[in-house]
């Protein structure tokens, strides 16, 4: 007897840019807004059987890394053809999907609001369902875009919007192993067609390379994060000389080198601001502890990010 088909769904919303990419599926330690605005997201969860569908929405500009399990593959899509991301250094156009292979990891940014679906699954059981409807296995491709036929596009975005229609509306449907095997199946059926559209070129060598060097540069910074850092001793860590490593930054995240770096500081400060024991804690420790030096600076970046000072940030969490 087939094992039943269970189903759940959850949503949440955010304001902490930290905690959203963290209940992200496949999302890591890394997320970092990129413009000045107030926060918000929210995320979807959906699981039918072996079937996990996630919808973010997002309202700022930002830059995120993620990485997938070593046993899941996934697709990747966008509903609207407007503010599309730019994922490993190509920029998503319109009716694109991204292939989300076993390990990939990936830096993804926008330039405005955001809203993305992904769906993923073991790789052992996306295998054994393509044979079942299919016949035939196929490889997910580390970072393949995919271009399908614009009615595969259509079904599978027509059925995403199902799933998320009747976990808003009817939650407990979910609860039938009837209705959520039939979910799953629903679901299946557009990946793995989508999947097997084979007309589109393997990601270039070179562009997977470019990805590969981009998070052995993120890994860097993060590891030296506690301590002066300078471009010359990035060169020196990840073995790309200054020209090389500038471009890599701006291709692969939209930003230079000593951006990045100035980013990632002000967002763990921000972190620390947010987290502090107000009793004790001040401003310059946490400063000092992600390496920042300058004061000055620091505060007039800070707020330009943030929308308030670094003492501001403080004194709200005092009153939390």
């Amino acid at each position: 007897m087939a094992t039943p088909v269970h189903g759940s769904t959850y949503s949440r919303s955010f304001i902490d840019p930290d905690q959203y990419q963290a209940a992200i599926r496949g999302g890591d330690s890394l997320y970092s807004i990129l413009g000045r605005g107030v926060f918000g997201a929210d995320l979807r969860s959906i699981e039918v059987g072996q079937v996990k569908l996630q919808r973010g929405r997002e309202t700022l500009p930002r830059l995120a890394a993620s990485g997938m399990p070593a046993n899941k593959v996934g697709l990747l899509t966008w509903p609207s053809t407007g503010c599309l991301p730019v994922v490993r250094g190509a920029q998503i156009r319109p009716g694109e999907l991204l292939c989300l292979a076993p390990g990939m990891q990936s830096h993804h940014r926008t330039s405005g609001s955001n809203e993305f679906w992904g769906i993923v699954m073991d790789a052992s059981e996306l295998a054994r369902a393509a044979r079942d409807f299919t016949g035939r296995e196929f490889l997910v491709a580390s970072g393949k875009v995919l271009r399908p036929p614009e009615d595969l596009v259509s079904w599978l975005h027509s059925t995403i919007q199902l799933a998320i229609r009747v976990s808003k509306a009817t939650p407990q449907v979910l609860s039938s192993p009837q209705a959520a095997k039939a979910l799953e199946e629903a679901l299946l059926r557009p990946m793995i067609a989508c999947l097997q559209y084979d007309d589109t070129p393997q990601e270039s060598l070179s562009r997977s390379r470019r990805a590969a060097l981009a998070k052995k540069f993120e890994e860097t910074v993060e590891a030296n994060l506690d301590g002066p850092l300078y471009v010359r001793e990035l060169c020196r860590m990840t073995g790309l000389p200054g020209r090389s490593l500038h471009k890599l930054c701006q291709e692969q995240m939209g930003v230079s080198p000593v951006r990045f770096l100035a980013l990632r500081r002000l967002h763990l400060a921000h972190q620390a601001l947010l987290k502090a024991d107000t009793r004790s804690a001040t401003v310059t420790e946490i400063a000092l502890d992600v390496g920042i030096w300058e004061f000055g600076r620091f505060a007039v970046a800070y707020k330009s990010l943030f929308g308030e000072s670094p003492s501001e940030t403080l004194r709200r969490r005092a009153g939390a």
